[in-house]
C-alpha cells in the first residue's frame, strides 16, 4: 500500500486541555479557516486543509499525564475572544488547580532553575496597562514585551509553566489527583516517540508542529532519544526554548552547548510573536542553537493579534506558518 504524501504530528502546550479528539479538531480548525484577520495577515492567506491533500495528521497529547480525564469542557472558549483574559481562560491558564503539586525544587540546581525561569516569565508579564508595550534590550537585540494581566492571573500562568517545565526537565515523579504516578520526562518522551513512529509508518516525510511547552519535548526527543524516527521539519510556535536555563537542561551528553538535532532533523523553523510572553524572554534561537552539518534554526517573526499573543489558533492563522506547513508537506499552492 503506497504511503501518504506526508504526515503532520501536533504537540500541544501547557495546561489542562479538551479531550484529545476535540483538541485536534480545534487545531485543524485553526489551520483550515481562511484568513480570520485580514488587518493582520495579507490576503488571501487561505486555510491549509491537510486531509484533502493526502496529508495525515495526528496528535501527541500529554495533558492527561497531569490532569487525567479532567478535560476542559468549554470548547467555545477556544474560538475568538474579545479580551486577553478570555484568551487565557480558553487555554486553561487563568487558574492553578488546587490539587496540582507545584514545583518546589530539591537540589540547589533545581531551585536555581525555578527562580530564574519564574523570574523571566514574570518580567514578561509584569506591566499593568493593556496598551503598554515595553521595549527591552538584551545584548544588542531589542525585544517588545507586552504585559497587562491581573497579578493572580500572571501568577497562575507562571506557576503552571514552571511546574510543567520542572517536572519534565528534571524527570520528576508526578502524582496525579487520582493517585496515578508518572515519571514525567520518560513518559512524555515515549508518547512523542510512539506518535512520530506511527506517522512515519504512514508517510516517508514527517512534520512536527509544536507549541509552547510542547516544543521542549519536541527538541528533547529529536536531540536526545536515539530511537526517535527521522523528522523532515520541526516547527516551533511560542516556544520557551530560548530561555538559557531550559537550554542547560536539554544539552546532549555528547555536546558542550545546545545545538541543532541534525541526526534526526532536516529543517527547523521557529515562529514567534515578540509580544508572546512565553517566548518573549528570548524568542530567537539561531544565535543559541549551534549549527550542525550546515543545518541551523530559521527564526521567523510573525505577529498575530490580540492582547494575549500566545493563543495557538492565532499562530495557526499566520501566513508564514501556513507557508511553512505547505512547503514542508509538499501540498503546494495549486492544491490548497
Amino acid at each position: 500500500m503506497p504511503k501518504n504524501k506526508a504526515a503532520v504530528v501536533f504537540i500541544h502546550g501547557l495546561s489542562k486541555k479538551p479531550a484529545p479528539h476535540e483538541l485536534k479538531r480545534l487545531w485543524l480548525w485553526g489551520l483550515e479557516r481562511d484568513n480570520p484577520m485580514p488587518s493582520v495577515f495579507a490576503e488571501p492567506n487561505r486555510g491549509v486543509k491537510l486531509g484533502t491533500n493526502g496529508v495525515t495528521s495526528s496528535f501527541c497529547y500529554y495533558a492527561d499525564v497531569f490532569y487525567g480525564e479532567d478535560y476542559e469542557l468549554d470548547f467555545q472558549s477556544y474560538y475568538e475572544q474579545e479580551t486577553a483574559q478570555g484568551d487565557i481562560a480558553a487555554e486553561g491558564l487563568d487558574q492553578v488547580e488546587t490539587e496540582l503539586p507545584l514545583a518546589k525544587g530539591v537540589t540547589p540546581r533545581e531551585q536555581l532553575f525555578l527562580r530564574a525561569f519564574e523570574a523571566k516569565l514574570q518580567a514578561n508579564l509584569e506591566l499593568n496597562d493593556p496598551a503598554d508595550i515595553a521595549v527591552i534590550t538584551r545584548g544588542a537585540v531589542e525585544y517588545e514585551i507586552a504585559g497587562f494581566l491581573p497579578k493572580a492571573v500572571r501568577q497562575a500562568v507562571i506557576k503552571k509553566a514552571a511546574m510543567e517545565a520542572y517536572y519534565y526537565l528534571f524527570d520528576k515523579e508526578y502524582k496525579r489527583a487520582d493517585g496515578a504516578t508518572f515519571q514525567v520526562r520518560s513518559t512524555l518522551r515515549n508518547k512523542l516517540i510512539a506518535t512520530l513512529a506511527a506517522a512515519r509508518d504512514e508517510a516517508d516525510k514527517v512534520i512536527l508542529v509544536s507549541h509552547s511547552m510542547g516544543t521542549m519535548i519536541a527538541y528533547d526527543v529529536l536531540r536526545n532519544c536515539p530511537d526517535c524516527v527521522p523528522v523532515d521539519t520541526l516547527i516551533t510556535l511560542g516556544s520557551p526554548l530560548g530561555i538559557r536555563e531550559v537550554q542547560d537542561e536539554l544539552i546532549a551528553t555528547d555536546a558542550r552547548q545546545i545545538d541543532f538535532p541534525a541526526e534526526k532533523l532536516v529543517n527547523w523553523i521557529n515562529i514567534y510573536d515578540p509580544l508572546d510572553p512565553i517566548c518573549g524572554a528570548d524568542p530567537r534561537f539561531a544565535n543559541d542553537f549551534l549549527a550542525v552539518d550546515g543545518k541551523s534554526v530559521k527564526d521567523w517573526k510573525e505577529s498575530n493579534w490580540g492582547s494575549w499573543r500566545h493563543t495557538i489558533t492565532h499562530y495557526l492563522a499566520g501566513s508564514k506558518l501556513r507557508q511553512a506547513i505547505t512547503e514542508a508537506t509538499g501540498i503546494g499552492e495549486a492544491s490548497r
